[in-house]
């Protein structure tokens, strides 16, 4: 049974991962032509499409990884190289479903009953949404410097759900407090350094962050996502590849730590 089911939770987080490489795609057409900007790729509301020529792509084009290995990284119509993130977000997607199930959530699968089960599976399902979106947001961020509204709102109610089901890290008023203190405190950030040192797309995600964890996971979250922050910075500086105006997305650190405060925040508070 636990084979059985690891096995299509790993299958579901391909799936989900093929969804974001979609995801990151469109939003990034629709935010260029929010500003007004030509579009110079093609673009199907309905269905999938070839990244360069726009051809309508066959079925066995969209299996996750599979599909990138048999072409060898290359668009079958165009023989245009394929990005190498496409499959990697993909496995990536499905490792952290994997890892989730297996070690957070699957230990508790003996302990229910009939009645809990619909609860259990509940969590499990709200769960893989945030994992999607969190990983949407973070390769999002990392190449665009934005973190989507779409997702943002997304992962908010996601949260909520989580509270009103009863399957939240802390209590409802607790929750809600850290969400508004986690606001509060990134825009407090973001007037201080005019936007240019935490954007408020990293200030609404602060929402989710208070919402999923609670107090004092939240803490655990930020701490991480700073001192990871700080360091990367540091080491691009010293590799060349940044200098002290260079700019940054932090929101694959928040969302790093955000991950690192829900799996393993009680043990980092137990160690500090």
């Amino acid at each position: 049974m636990e084979i059985f089911l690891g096995i299509m939770v790993f299958l579901m987080g391909l799936v989900a991962g093929s969804f974001v490489n979609m995801l990151v795609y469109r939003t990034a057409v629709k935010y260029r032509l929010k500003k007004g900007e030509r579009k110079t790729r093609p673009y199907n509301k309905n269905r999938s499409f070839c990244d360069f020529c726009g051809r309508q792509l066959k079925w066995y084009e969209n299996v996750p990884v599979i599909s990138w290995l048999w072409q060898r990284g290359r668009s079958r119509c165009c023989q245009k190289p394929l990005p190498y993130s496409y499959p990697l977000i993909e496995l990536g997607t499905a490792l952290i479903f994997w890892i989730n199930f297996r070690f957070f959530l699957f230990p508790s699968w003996f302990l229910l009953n009939n009645s809990q089960l619909l609860g259990f599976l509940i969590t499990l399902f709200l769960e893989m949404v945030a994992i999607t979106m969190l990983v949407f947001e973070a390769d999002f961020d990392r190449r665009h410097m934005i973190l989507p509204d779409n997702g943002i709102i997304t992962l908010v109610v996601v949260g909520i759900l989580m509270i009103l089901v009863g399957r939240a890290q802390d209590s409802p008023v607790l929750s809600l407090f850290s969400a508004l203190g986690a606001f509060g405190f990134l825009l407090l950030l973001h007037l201080i350094t005019k936007g240019k040192g935490m954007g408020m797309g990293d200030v609404k995600y602060a929402l989710f962050m208070g919402l999923w964890l609670g107090f004092p996971k939240i803490i655990v979250a930020f701490y991480v996502a700073f001192v990871v922050g700080a360091l990367f910075g540091i080491g691009s500086m010293l590799r060349g590849k940044m200098s002290r105006k260079s700019v940054m997305p932090f929101g694959p650190f928040l969302i790093l730590g955000t991950i690192v405060a829900w799996w393993w925040g009680n043990l980092v508070i137990e160690l500090l």
